[in-house]
């Protein structure tokens, strides 16, 4: 039954005026009584009737409040009754939310103070209208402040009563602050799942600019290469080539970042030491950034990580200059390392798998970032920088790069002091492989190659290269023609150099074609894709090779030398 019925009311109403009725006819009574000597016994009898039934009202009134109290006090709503801004009764429900005693609560000269102040000003409104008599919603929520200094959420249905023949505020408070918490972890959660999708289409469409541009810049970069083995090192030209190769190069670095933020990459996995790396890279940044303090703080201990030593050395130069940047009359860059377990990650995107972690924290004293600015910093293209100064894809291909290693990244970050980025990687305990200085020479060959190309513009300029190293090259311009002249050629064949992505059939269903007719053909695989990502499992495990678009003359001649063991 609700505490506010009009039948509890009716009731003790009734009661009570019964009550006063017998107690009035008692001293009616009485005084006949005293008057009349001849009636006394009568009206002694009938008075004792009336205490009787004055005692069996009371004891029935006395029932029904009692009834009425336990009711109100085992609610598990709280309940709250204010007259002329003082609260004048509160249950134990409302004083359990609170954390006050009853006492406190009746003491307090103002109840808006256990309200957030936030939400005073909308709170008290809705009061003072309410005892006005004006329409104002019932139901609404707010913050409440507990004695311990607890926030909770609220939700209040009030409603005007009269109390003791003043105007009171009855006021129902149930608990919504798990129901609030769990709205925002839901919203944060939707918010996350947009922010990936729309991530992941970003990535798709960056990886795709990258292929084609790749494709562009390797025709270009292959007749540059021509022209330099062409022309003499006193020639003018020669110098304005070089320009130009370097001019291509610093475009194809740019795509690097498209594709590192795309996860489209070829990833060359082996154990390395993040330790080495940092020192590496942050001792080549710190000597062109002599206003900037490093502060290395490395764990000795530090296990290695399964990555590519490339990627991750992009990734690290590209935070120290974001920090840099941050830190336009200078600072400090810390940079910290030490193995961690799952247990000690709380990451707010990441949810480790049970087995060791490498963590780097990257640190700077600079200017810090808003809350707005920090939710758009992995977005590719995204840049606080003014025109020229920044193309937005460095923290884009960071985050590429980190969870294309199935790592995390974190970031922290105030206004005025400074930023950082907590990354982690999984780790292993495999000893760190020293890499090898690949060869620049070019080394001419013989032989017969097969160039398989969708890009007609490709297909010429890598062609050309191919014979200027020495080779015989049959063309084909889709996997189809590629099968035929395979079929006619494959007796004759050294290699074949085979694009992945082609419109028809693609690179991996040529590749099953080839190894059909000949079971021991060898093939390398060329893309503006990565291994990682656009190459299928097939092409990863089982070609001879990968090259990657767009390619020099001499790197060519490389893999070349590699694969067909050239001397």
């Amino acid at each position: 039954m609700p505490l506010d019925s009009e039948d509890w009311k009716t009731r003790n109403v009734e009661l009570e005026r019964r009550l006063e009725k017998a107690q009035l006819e008692a001293s009616y009574y009485r005084g006949i009584a005293a008057e009349s000597g001849t009636n006394r016994l009568r009206n002694m009898f009938q008075l004792s009737r009336l205490v009787s039934r004055h005692r069996d009202i009371e004891q029935r009134l006395r029932e029904s409040e009692e009834r009425y109290r336990n009711v109100v006090e085992n609610l598990n709503v709280g309940m709250l009754v204010t007259v002329d801004l003082k609260i004048v009764f509160a249950n134990s429900a409302i004083q359990n939310l609170l954390g006050y005693g009853i006492d406190e609560l009746l003491a307090n000269p103002n109840p808006f103070d256990c309200i957030h102040p936030e939400d005073r000003p909308m709170v008290k409104e809705r009061y003072l209208k309410r005892v006005k008599g004006e329409e104002v919603s019932e139901t609404y929520a707010f913050r409440v402040l507990t004695k311990q200094g607890e926030i909770k959420w609220t939700e209040v249905t009030g409603t005007r009563i009269n109390w003791k023949g003043h105007t009171g505020i009855l006021n129902f408070f149930i608990d919504i602050t798990e129901r609030i918490h769990a709205q925002e972890s839901r919203k944060k959660l939707e918010q996350q799942l947009s922010r990936a999708q729309k991530l992941e289409a970003l990535g798709t469409l960056a990886g795709g600019i990258a292929h084609d541009f790749n494709n562009l810049m390797a025709a270009a970069l292959a007749y540059v290469s021509l022209m330099q083995c062409e022309t003499d090192p006193s020639n003018p030209h020669c110098e304005y080539l070089t320009h130009v190769q370097s001019q291509l190069r610093r475009g194809s670095q740019l795509t690097r970042q498209l594709l590192g933020y795309a996860r489209q990459r070829p990833y060359q996995v082996k154990p390395v030491s993040l330790n080495k790396l940092v020192m590496e890279v942050s001792g080549t940044f710190g000597r062109t950034r002599k206003n900037i303090v490093v502060q290395p703080d490395l764990d000795p201990d530090l296990r290695t990580v399964n990555a590519d030593e490339g990627q991750l050395e992009q990734a690290l130069l590209n935070l120290f200059v974001n920090a840099s940047d941050a830190m336009p009359e200078g600072g400090t860059l810390a940079l910290k390392t030490r193995n961690v377990s799952h247990n000690e990650i709380a990451s707010t995107e990441f949810q480790p798998n049970a087995r060791p972690y490498v963590e780097l924290q990257v640190t700077d004293t600079g200017v810090g970032m808003t809350p707005e600015i920090m939710d758009r910093i992995f977005d590719p293209f995204f840049t606080t920088k003014e025109m020229g100064r920044g193309t937005g894809l460095g923290l884009a291909s960071v985050f590429g790069i980190v969870k294309g290693h199935g790592g995390t990244i974190d970031v922290t970050s105030q206004p005025g002091h400074g930023t950082t980025f907590t990354l982690r990687f999984p780790a292993t305990d495999a000893a760190p492989i020293q890499p090898q200085q690949p060869k620049r020479t070019i080394t001419p060959g013989s032989g017969v190659v097969l160039l398989v190309d969708d890009e007609t513009m490709v297909l010429e300029a890598s062609s050309r290269m191919l014979q200027k190293l020495g080779f015989k090259v049959f063309r084909a311009g889709s996997g189809h023609e590629a099968i035929d002249i395979f079929r006619q050629k494959a007796a004759e064949l050294d290699l074949v150099i085979l694009d992945i992505v082609m419109p028809g059939m693609g690179g991996e269903e040529v590749y099953r074609h080839i190894k059909q007719i000949r079971p021991e053909a060898r093939v390398l695989v060329s893309s503006g894709y990565d291994c990682s990502g656009k190459m299928p499992e097939t092409l990863q495990h089982d070609s001879d090779g990968f090259i990657q678009k767009p390619y020099s003359l001499s790197e060519l001649s490389g893999k070349l030398r590699e694969i067909l063991n050239l001397r």
